[in-house]
């Protein structure tokens, strides 16, 4: 289509286009006539179809209005009266992507899919629901998502998605440290405010408020539409002018006041287990002000600054923070997004009342810094790697083009400022050549005027005092109840029980659309392999179009290693490039590696063939992508780094330690479905048991007792370190997959190291933990997880167990656990080796949820019965199959196919299988969720109350 500046396209003007290179192609700003919003195409043949429509929501206050409305306006619409065609979109279409976000001054709603048919849908759908949603006129909406009062045998408590959602965010203590300092930097500005919704402040919101937040912000005038892709564009301008076109010119919702920047002091509190020793956890963080969004230029130098300066243990401010022991871990971070980008710097596990000290070792450094000048080959370094990473876009690309470019079109800049890099690139290397980090390392650091201090304390009441707080306040609440308030209450929930009870008529079932099997292809996606051998080494080959960059993955099978001392190196890959090498310094080989390499990871990783549930291959695996024309010299710091790293230095590796159990400790608050996960399944098969030897509960508590008995400790780690070279790091066994437009030729790394004995290429490994765990963590909110395997039964996987996975987590666990439990997630799941998993995610009532899981088999039944259509859930279960992936990721997935034995005919055989799936089928594995019922093995992380309401759980703590 050949447009240009001036012309009239379905009710939009086209006012600028413009190529660039950077962009594979060009962009096509809009403007819609009647209303005034505003859109853009990058338009870059890419096969990917993305649209997301943006508002411009300001909080003033911390109930998370925007939160709960960007959830609300998904549960139903004119168009599609459903109660929740976001569920019924995850549970029919090919989407690659199905979502919403908020953010501290924007909700976004993107949708992407490759199929043309599927994308134009999802966009009716969507468009639907933020024009013209059920919420106007069904407050139901707003209690099952936002808030609500229950009363269950006299006892009352607060129940809503969000509500829970962000009691779980706000028990990050990052996600807490985050907001106390935004809030001490933005005392007259709406960056104050919690935008997710402080759980003390959700039940403020009041329905009324609600909705006029909704008329206000959601209006065609206010929004930023973002298309990227191979879009069909007159259909899509069409379908979006069918909407827009209702509305008359409306307001933006104006500018965000600057907040005048000043001197500010605060402290607050985290919740703390009752077991952990807080002698040493308080977090001290700096924040300041650096800029407007129009300061790309700066912005982007600081954060190649604070990445020369403190990214890693041996950066000069890092390492003076590290070596007065007075913080076990130091960063800053550059966060933008917002129209005034902060700057944090953060101290973490260190005593209260030593942040005068920090202080004082920050500004020495940075004078001396300042004085001396910054290292130019670090700096150099910390560039190249800047522009490496600025290439490398996660899947979907365009969704990360559409955020980022919301950095500057939100406040009324240039969508395409922050996509572009090659100018910028280029200014930071001529910056480097004089002294314009010095001066810019002395704005931002120099002192400390204007700067927010936070001082964020453990406490072990805090918890408790969270909960008293809401109980009081719910006391306080319903005492004050007349017996009309009794009434309206025990109606409100009596309809919204109803409401969310009865299944959608089937006219509104029928209204959302659905993709036709025939557009589905019953040939999987491949990615070839070649192999070969050389000098005991298999090498293997994804031909996979890269532009230019080599990914080299290099595994070292561990199956000399038992049980334990596959816990013991858990901290092992932290080690690399931390510490130095025969030829290196650390900063030298730091600067090396960010030259020459653009990215390089060390991980403990494992497989195991799909049909063997008894062994399997635990590996120490090496990743690394880099320019083509950096091939020998990333071969050789590969092999410098592997083979030449000295690991005498003791002190070094307990201060890294240190951090690696901090950095544990927070995810398994973060992330305690996937803990609890990897504990349940365990007990299944051998690569169950290395995973949590490796990555869950079993080798976090191993990394706490290391790091806070490390001398008793160190002396298990340095025995397993040394048997790993001795019996792993060797050619024999050793494989190495390259993923690149052509091959490299990796033969001469191979040959670097010894030939070795050949290890097993699989081992048998079993671990005991408790049929019924629970995992002790300070949250208040839970994760509940039921586990079985397909072996216990004799049964095996199938197309239809897929199938099923999709119905049960769109279907009744969504309903059951989420919209009546209200969790913020559940689902289930089952893998290719026979696991099956059901959990729920930021949970109130885990209890209930592990009861709801035994219930499987009756819904099934229900379903079989019924006349839900089937072929929507066998598309989005084929769906899963194919995301978007990266080059890497596609290099990845070629790999652990061929290491679970599973090749291209298999895939057709299962994809075959799910696009035959019938009802008779689900119908037989009724039997095996039974048997889940009866025998699964649970476990459920949460606070100690929590985890009391669960019966028979064996309960531990990594304190323990």
């Amino acid at each position: 289509m050949n447009l240009s500046a001036g012309a009239k396209l379905k009710g939009f003007t086209v006012n600028r286009i413009r190529e660039e290179k950077e962009l594979d192609g060009e962009m096509v700003e809009m403007t819609h006539d009647k209303t005034g919003a505003q859109l853009v195409w990058v338009n870059n043949n890419t096969e990917n179809k993305l649209f997301c429509i943006g508002f411009k929501t300001l909080p003033e206050d911390s109930t998370g209005v925007f939160h709960i409305l960007e959830h609300s306006v998904l549960c139903g619409s004119d168009k599609y009266p459903v109660k929740e065609p976001f569920v019924d979109l995850l549970k029919s279409s090919m989407n690659t992507f199905l979502n919403a976000m908020t953010f501290p001054d924007k909700t976004i709603y993107p949708v992407s899919s490759r199929n043309k048919c599927d994308f134009l849908n999802l966009v009716s759908v969507y468009l639907d629901a933020v024009f013209a949603p059920k919420l106007r006129e069904n407050p139901g909406i707003f209690h099952q998502e936002g808030i609500h009062t229950e009363i269950n045998d006299g006892v009352p408590s607060y129940k809503g998605v969000v509500f829970n959602e962000m009691k779980g965010a706000m028990s990050n203590v990052d996600s807490r440290l985050e907001q106390e300092l935004l809030s001490l930097l933005f005392p007259d500005s709406i960056y104050r405010h919690n935008s997710g919704g402080d759980p003390a402040v959700i039940p403020d919101l009041t329905y009324d408020r609600y909705l006029k937040a909704y008329n206000k912000y959601y209006h065609p005038s206010n929004s930023r539409i973002f298309l990227d892709g191979s879009v069909p564009l007159e259909e899509t301008l069409e379908l979006i002018d069918s909407y827009l076109e209702k509305f008359g010119r409306g307001s933006e919702a104006g500018e965000i006041a600057d907040q005048i920047p000043l001197t500010n002091e605060g402290t607050a509190y985290y919740e703390a287990a009752e077991s952990q020793n807080i002698e040493k956890s308080a977090v001290f963080a700096i924040g300041k002000i650096i800029g407007s969004w129009k300061d790309r230029d700066k912005l982007l130098a600081a954060q190649v600054l604070m990445k020369t300066i403190a990214d890693t243990n041996e950066a000069p401010l890092k390492r003076a923070v590290l070596s007065s022991g007075i913080a076990e871990d130091f960063q800053i971070e550059i966060e933008d997004g917002l129209s005034q980008p902060v700057m944090l710097v953060i101290a973490r596990n260190m005593s209260d009342g030593d942040s005068e000290k920090i202080k004082t070792i920050i500004s020495d450094t940075v004078k001396k810094l300042v004085k001396e000048c910054i290292d130019k080959k670090s700096l150099t370094a910390s560039i190249n790697r800047f522009a490496y990473n600025s290439k490398q876009l996660s899947e979907p690309q365009g969704l990360e083009r559409a955020i980022v470019s919301y950095n500057s079109w939100l406040y009324d800049g240039d969508p395409m400022t922050y996509l572009l890099f090659d100018e910028a690139v280029e200014g930071l290397r001529k910056m480097a050549e004089g002294d314009g980090f010095e001066k810019l390392l002395n704005d931002l650091l120099g002192s400390y005027d204007n700067c927010a201090l936070l001082h964020l304390l453990p406490s072990r009441s805090f918890g408790k005092e969270l909960r008293e707080a809401e109980e009081a306040r719910l006391k306080k609440e319903v005492s004050a109840f007349t017996e009309e308030d009794k009434k309206a209450n025990k109606e409100l929930n009596e309809k919204l029980d109803k409401w969310q009870k009865t299944p959608d008529s089937p006219e509104a079932a029928a209204s959302i659309p659905l993709l036709p099997l025939s557009e589905v292809s019953e040939k999987p996606e491949f990615i070839k392999t070649r192999e070969h051998f050389h000098g005991g080494a298999r090498i293997l080959f994804h031909p996979v179009a890269s532009h230019g960059i080599v990914r080299i993955s290099m595994y070292f099978p561990l199956t000399g290693l038992s049980l334990e001392e596959l816990t013991a190196i858990g901290v092992l890959p932290n080690l690399y490039m931390e510490l130095p090498t025969e030829n290196y310094s650390v900063l030298e080989l730091q600067q090396e590696i960010k030259t020459y390499i653009g990215g390089i990871h060390f991980s403990l990783c494992h497989h195991a063939k799909a049909n063997d549930p008894k062994s399997c291959t635990p590996c120490l695996k090496v990743k690394a992508g880099f320019l083509k024309e950096n091939l020998q010299k990333a071969k050789e710091l590969i092999e410098e780094i592997i083979l030449r790293t000295k690991f005498h230095d003791l002190d070094k590796i307990k201060e890294i330690a240190l951090q690696v159990d901090e950095g544990a400790r927070q995810f398994m608050i973060r992330n305690g479905h996937m803990v609890a996960s990897k504990a349940a399944l365990s007990r299944y098969s051998a690569e169950g048991a290395v995973d949590e030897a490796m990555h869950g509960f079993t080798n976090f508590k191993a990394l706490h007792a290391l790091a806070r008995s490390f001398d008793e400790k160190s002396k298990a780690l340095c025995d397993a370190i040394r048997k790993v070279y001795k019996t792993a790091i060797i050619r024999n066994g050793l494989t190495v997959s390259i993923t690149a437009d052509e091959e490299a030729d990796v033969r001469d790394l191979t040959d670097a190291f010894p030939e070795g004995e050949k290890l097993p290429e699989s081992a048998e490994y079993k671990i005991a933990l408790p049929e019924k765990m629970g995992i002790a963590i300070p949250s208040q909110i839970s994760y509940a997880v039921k586990c079985y395997n397909l072996n216990r039964c004799g049964a095996e996987n199938s197309g239809a167990l897929s199938v099923s996975s999709n119905i049960l987590s769109y279907g009744y666990l969504w309903n059951a656990v989420r919209v009546q439990g209200g969790a913020y997630g559940s689902g289930l799941r089952s893998r290719l080796n026979g696991n099956i998993l059901c959990y729920s995610y930021r949970d109130p009532s885990p209890a209930r949820s592990l009861t709801v899981y035994d219930e499987i088999s009756k819904y099934i039944k229900e379903f079989c019965e019924g006349d839900e259509s089937l072929e929507k859930f066998i598309i989005s279960s084929i769906a899963d199959t194919e995301p978007l992936r990266t080059p890497g990721e596609q290099g990845d997935y070629a790999d652990s196919l061929l290491f679970m034995g599973i090749g291209e005919e298999e895939l057709i055989r299962r994809r075959k299988e799910m696009l035959h799936t019938t009802r008779e089928q689900l119908l037989d594995l009724c039997g095996i969720f039974d048997k889940m019922a009866e025998e699964a093995a649970v476990c459920v992380s949460g606070g100690e109350e929590a985890l009391k309401t669960c019966e028979g759980l064996t309960v531990f703590s990594i304190e323990d």
